[in-house]
């Protein structure tokens, strides 16, 4: 698979799900960045669709959801590195709308919550690889950018304390389903559950090797680190970092 884009919005978790797929699946993409509202109009000129992210070329003539990346490269892949191999149909789309729908929701609304007032902290996390001038406008217009993501993501206290109490029941869940010690989630073989769980849980435990753009931890508001603590304690946490120091690389 030559001549393939991947077009991302830096920070995104799903920006972060396709580079995981594509490092996992061994395919290499030369990855755009864009920022918030200009990744919109690049992407609908070049690929007829304003979602981010989006994989073009080659075979790949417009995939603009991580669901049709997967099923893409997961329809290409060799047999060892398949990640539907031995999973149980049910139990999968069950842990897809558990990990990639809802509790990445919550890790997207509790983060933003506290970083978006943070201007210092967010003009590199939401332009770092993107064109100058886009990186310029963040810089310039923060304030507009700022009430943007307040506006889409609904960011409220209300909202943010039931993000919080979402991510963290998800992670005693996990810590149930692997309390004997399996390696993975649905046992001896890495999986689709395994990654939509990890990439879920990036804000929560703050990976060295997250592909977009973080703010340090320590500089970070006191509420965002206390939940970075806590997640840490648990064996899931512990699980999904593991899970991205074995299986992603930022290379």
């Amino acid at each position: 698979m030559d001549g393939l884009t991947l077009y991302t919005f830096p920070p995104s978790l799903d920006s972060e799900f396709s580079r995981f797929l594509l490092r996992h699946y061994g395919v290499t993409a030369r990855e755009e960045r864009h920022v918030i509202v200009f990744q919109s109009v690049v992407t609908l000129v070049r690929a007829g669709t304003p979602r981010i992210p989006t994989l073009q070329g080659g075979d790949a003539h417009r995939l603009d959801t991580v669901t049709k990346i997967f099923n893409f490269l997961e329809a290409r892949a060799e047999p060892n590195r398949k990640l539907l191999t031995g999973v149980d149909p049910t139990r999968m789309a069950a842990d897809w709308n558990d990990f990639h729908k809802v509790m990445q929701s919550a890790s997207t609304v509790f983060p933003y919550y506290h970083l978006v007032p943070r201007r210092d902290l967010m003009v590199r996390a939401l332009s770092e690889g993107s064109p100058a001038f886009e990186v310029e406008a963040v810089r310039r217009c923060y304030p507009a950018f700022e009430l943007l993501l307040q506006i889409l993501l609904r960011l409220t206290a209300k909202r943010a304390a039931q993000a919080r109490a979402t991510i963290l029941a998800h992670l005693d869940a996990m810590d149930k389903r692997i309390a004997d010690g399996r390696p993975y989630i649905n046992g001896n073989r890495f999986t689709l559950t395994d990654m939509s769980f990890t990439v879920a849980a990036a804000p929560a435990v703050w990976p060295d090797n997250y592909g977009g753009p973080l703010p340090p931890l320590t500089a970070t508001p006191a509420p965002l680190q206390e939940l970075v603590a806590e997640a840490r304690q648990h064996p899931s946490g512990q699980f999904a970092l593991r899970i991205y120091r074995d299986h992603r690389d930022t290379g």
